[in-house]
């Protein structure tokens, strides 16, 4: 068995802090946002810890970019970044979530929103970057969909008009969600890190193996951009290391 059981068996990881550890809940498949959760839920408390977390990376900057991205596919990365995105928000934090995965975009239908009209409309000068903003209504979150899926979606993360947008998202809010790509498979979430303050890596419980863990800090790493920090998801509830979580399958 190679898979992540404990972040202190993986030698490229140590020096990486831990920011939650997030256990199964079957409740997550039908009711998959904290705002759908009464308050007192231990899955809200769960991301409201994560959240403080969350503000103690990089506090001598004004303004954070953070990409959350994991090792493969299905470990829970979309869910994580809506959830902390939902989290910040209801502390009156100035915050967006920008979904820059433009090959299985999934934001916008976790929030309900428009999926046709978003980041690759901006990108490619179609529209304004506030007039494509939408509002998450009951939560108060901006959210910058993915919009329509392009042919060419490497080549759009690492445009300049990308690096344009985060910095002129840095000047309206206090800290940016970028989901992003898995870093194996694609290299786009390596490039959106580097243009960014750094990533936050979800890892899925007894799927990631240490080899998978390893090559993507290691992606991270050879573009300059820092890993932040590490989220272990899916702990089965004998196995909990104090928090709270959900299950959830990329794409």
């Amino acid at each position: 068995d190679n898979t992540v059981k404990d972040f202190r068996d993986v030698r490229e990881v140590r020096d990486v802090p831990m920011l939650s550890s997030l256990a199964y809940d079957s409740d997550v498949s039908p009711h998959p946002l904290i705002s759908e959760l009464p308050s007192h839920a231990p899955r809200a408390e769960a991301f409201r810890v994560l959240r403080t977390n969350v503000q103690f990376l990089d506090v001598d900057s004004s303004s954070k970019a953070l990409v959350f991205t994991s090792s493969v596919p299905g470990e829970g990365k979309s869910t994580t970044s809506v959830n902390t995105a939902l989290a910040l928000a209801s502390a009156s934090s100035r915050v967006i979530i920008v979904d820059a995965d433009l090959r299985r975009p999934s934001v916008a239908g976790l929030l309900g929103l428009e999926s046709t009209v978003g980041l690759t409309t901006v990108l490619v000068g179609k529209m304004g970057l506030h007039d494509a903003i939408q509002r998450h209504q009951q939560s108060g979150l901006d959210v910058l969909t993915a919009g329509v899926v392009p042919p060419n979606p490497a080549e759009l993360i690492q445009s300049r008009a990308m690096s344009n947008l985060i910095e002129e998202l840095r000047k309206e809010y206090d800290t940016i969600i970028i989901d992003a790509p898995p870093l194996l498979p694609v290299t786009d979430a390596a490039l959106l890190a580097s243009e960014a303050d750094g990533a936050v890596l979800v890892v899925h419980f007894g799927r990631t193996t240490k080899d998978q863990l390893a090559g993507a800090v290691s992606r991270l790493r050879s573009v300059d951009a820092p890993a932040l920090g590490l989220i272990m998801n899916m702990i089965p509830r004998k196995r909990s290391m104090g928090g709270y979580g959900y299950g959830y399958g990329y794409g």
